[in-house]
């Protein structure tokens, strides 16, 4: 699984990325976003002295309430590093928040700092965060299985890809998708794949995309590493053909708490 699934996951770990001082929309959002067009947010942080990833949890879960009662439709997860190499510098976890679009992006932002932190201007926090980074993320391959249990914390992986010369985003996911075929012909199942966009704190980043692959469980992830050889050289040549991918590296996710389900 070179580049493919065996490789990928976040942008984070771009932690030396410069902040952008202007927060011009690019122009890819000048039209109607579809329903695999998410927007995620990526907070790295790094624990206080004395603080745990329980206490984290705890934290992060008050606001989760908040925004349940407050209808916002706002999902949150910790990120610890596996196989994350120096990737994570002294962070040791990332805050993600995901959003299903554009309009509940920034209806949950205004509502945090105009309700939440003015209700609650002395909360302390049980750890330190920034830089805190915004992107555009789309659903490419969703190969789930009904029939499993998602493990309470699961794998997940990143990769920076770049696309060949000629090629587009567009390319990309029908080569990935094509590739996925190949994957549930040999009887692999239970993840998807995201490719991330930078938005928002970025400047100038040397790859095109951020390829997630993410796993209902460590069973599931370790069925495509011990399987994926089968399909391995006619799924590589198809994605090989598109784009390129680097840097590959491994996190545990566990989500804290999920409200998309408020109308």
């Amino acid at each position: 699984m070179q580049k493919k699934l065996i490789l990928l996951p976040l942008l984070l770990m771009i932690a030396g990325a410069s902040i952008a001082d202007d927060h011009e929309e690019p122009v890819t959002t000048m039209k109607a976003e579809g329903v695999d067009e998410l927007r995620a947010e990526y907070n790295f942080c790094t624990l206080n002295k004395g603080k745990t990833f329980k206490d984290v949890e705890k934290f992060s879960q008050k606001y989760g309430d908040f925004a349940n009662q407050n209808g916002l439709k706002y999902n949150q997860s910790m990120l610890t590093p596996i196989h994350a190499g120096d990737s994570m510098g002294t962070f040791t976890h990332v805050i993600v928040g995901h959003w299903p679009n554009g309009l509940e992006m920034y209806k949950e932002w205004g509502t945090y700092v105009n309700v939440f932190q003015e209700k609650y201007p002395n909360l302390k926090a049980p750890h330190s965060c920034g830089p805190n980074l915004a992107t555009f993320q789309h659903k490419v391959v969703s190969a789930m299985d009904a029939t499993v249990e998602a493990d309470v914390k699961r794998p997940v992986q990143y990769a920076d890809c770049s696309l060949n010369e000629g090629k587009t985003l567009d390319d990309a996911k029908v080569a990935e998708r094509a590739a996925a075929e190949l994957i549930a012909s040999a009887g692999m199942k239970g993840y998807g794949v995201n490719y991330i966009i930078p938005y928002l704190g970025q400047r100038d980043p040397d790859y095109d995309f951020i390829s997630l692959s993410y796993f209902q469980t460590f069973m599931a992830r370790a069925e495509m590493a011990y399987n994926y050889y089968k399909v391995a050289d006619k799924a590589d040549a198809i994605t090989s053909e598109v784009y390129s991918c680097v840097n590959p590296r491994s996190f545990v996710v566990k989500n804290l708490y999920t409200n998309w389900d408020n109308s």
